[in-house]
Parts: structure tokens; sequence; C-alpha cells
């Protein structure tokens, strides 16, 4: 089938336990509730583009064993194409999910079957038809250069989420056309603190100096940055009155993204299209099952009532 969106990524079981705060070292603290859920950014972003109506395929690896079955069961049931996803190795990827009251949150990821992944898995008919696409960091790295290399090779937009941060080289940078990094991820690759709108505009700048196309810099509450050629563009955060879990807020702005690049729109207006959806997301518990539909956000573009039912 022709897709919109191809994602090469990871694909993890998130275990959740949402607790008061964080537990000093040697202390062992009572949790309040636990969790257990399809997550991984990888497979997160192709669910949130699925859900907004694009025809969406993704590559990666689980394990062989209950929780890959339940990852590749969760992408069916929201309808991303599954055909190159393979079972290999014992343990699928697991993400360990701390969840406090505030709604942040701190993870540990165990990598699993995600690193099993080749480059024989990185198929020409995936770019044949050129759709956008996006990458994130959870996959060993040599993979995703070869894999963008072929994407540009055939024309294919390519779109890069590097969390969790790590090196690019220069030679695959220049063949990136959107780049999206929250703060800390910017400081990494920028080498200097971005904790302010005036540091993330400089740093979209200066970032997009390396890459072919544009910058966006996430800021959570602070709202986001777009790369101008001598400047920038700051975009304000949207409105939550009830910020419950931020696990997949990231991803599900890319979500957002990749929809308005597929449908041509621009990105001054994607940008808050893709907050107004990450806005949604974080106002329950979960990643996946926290995204919404494109009914539940088409008033953030006026997309016409004719237009939801296609």
């Amino acid at each position: 089938m022709n897709v919109d969106v191809v994602v090469i990524g990871s694909l993890n079981y998130d275990i959740l336990v949402q607790q008061d705060r964080l537990p000093d070292i040697g202390e062992t603290f009572t949790g309040n509730e636990l969790m257990l859920m399809p997550g991984g950014k990888g497979a997160n972003q192709a669910v949130q583009c699925a859900k907004l109506g694009l025809a969406v395929s993704m590559v990666g690896c689980v394990g062989n064993d209950i929780y890959g079955r339940e990852l590749i069961s969760s992408l069916h049931e929201n309808h991303v194409g599954v055909d190159h996803i393979a079972a290999r190795g014992n343990n699928s990827g697991i993400g360990i999910v701390q969840i406090l009251e505030s709604g942040d949150y701190c993870s540990t990821i165990i990598k699993g079957a995600n690193y099993l992944i080749t480059e024989d898995d990185i198929t020409d008919e995936l770019f044949a038809n050129k759709p956008l696409v996006i990458f994130q960091s959870e996959i060993p790295a040599n993979i995703v250069e070869y894999a963008i290399q072929k994407a540009h090779k055939w024309g294919s937009r390519i779109l890069v989420n590097n969390a969790p941060a790590r090196d690019i080289p220069d030679e695959t940078l220049r063949l990136i056309d959107y780049l999206v990094v929250n703060e800390t991820e910017a400081s990494f690759m920028h080498a200097a603190p971005v904790n302010s709108v005036e540091e993330a505009l400089s740093c979209a700048v200066q970032l997009k100096k390396r890459i072919a196309g544009e910058v966006i810099v996430t800021l959570g509450d602070k709202g986001a940055v777009i790369s101008g050629d001598v400047s920038a563009q700051h975009f304000p955060a949207v409105f939550c009155p009830d910020v419950v879990d931020t696990t997949g807020a990231g991803d599900s702005f890319i979500g957002g993204i990749a929809y308005c690049l597929v449908k041509g729109i621009s990105l001054a207006e994607a940008v808050p299209f893709a907050a107004e959806i990450s806005s949604c997301s974080i106002q329950k518990y979960g990643g996946q099952s926290s995204f919404p539909m494109l009914p539940d956000v088409a008033h953030a573009l006026q997309i016409k009532q004719s237009e939801l039912s296609h």
C-alpha cells in the first residue's frame, strides 16, 4: 500500500509507576499506581500519525515475548502497518517510567530487540513512494545513519527527533530536512545551555546551519521555536488546564508536525497544531492511549468537517 509516513525506530513496552516523588539513593519508596502499556518513541510517533488519519508503516524489532506480541497488536489496532516489524531475540525493549504528581516523569530504557535491527531491514520498497521518514535515537546509530542516507537517495523527506540526544555526523546532519529536539537535546547538540526562549532562539539558528532544512526546539510550557536563516520564531505554549502525565508528549508533537508536512501545511501553522495535540495527550495517563484523534484537534487548523471523513 502507499504510505504517507514511514517510522524507523523503537518499540518499548512501558511500565509506568505513579508516585509522589523520586526515592533517594538507598531508599525504598512506595508508589501509588502501576500501569502497563505499549510505548517506545518510534511506535508512539507512528500511532499518533495514524490517529490523525495518515497511512503509516512502522519498521523495527520486538522480542519473542509477550511484550512483543502486545506491541504489534497495539500498532495493528491503531491502523499502523506492521509488515516491517521483525521478532528477534528473547526480550522486547522495555521502558520503566516514573511519573510524579506534577505530571513530570523520568524513565530508563532497556534496549532489548530494538538493537537487533539491521541494514537488511531497511529495504528499498520502504522509500519507493517517497514518504516522509521519521527517525529517533532509540535504535543503533549506524542503522539510523544508513537509513537516512537511503531515504535521501530515494528523495524522501527526513524528520529526525534526536531523542535521546546523541552525536550525529555532519554528513548525516546535512541530509536532514527537519530536526526536532527539546531543550535538553538542543543543549547537547549545541554544546551550550538552552534554559530560556532567548537561548532556544539562538540555538535553533546555529543548528540550522548544520542541517539541510528546518529546526524546531520544543520548550515544554515555554512553547517552541522554529529556525530561520538569520533569526528564529517563538510560539507560546498551548494552555493545558490539567497536566496529568507528560509521557509521550514529545512523540505526540512529532505526529502533529508530520501530519502538517504530509498535508502541505506550513511549519508556522504546524507548530501550534502540534502543540495543541501534545496538550491533549498530557491530560491523561499513558502514551498511545492518550493520543488524540484528528476530530479532537481539528479546530486548531480549522479543518473542515468534510475532510475529517477522508
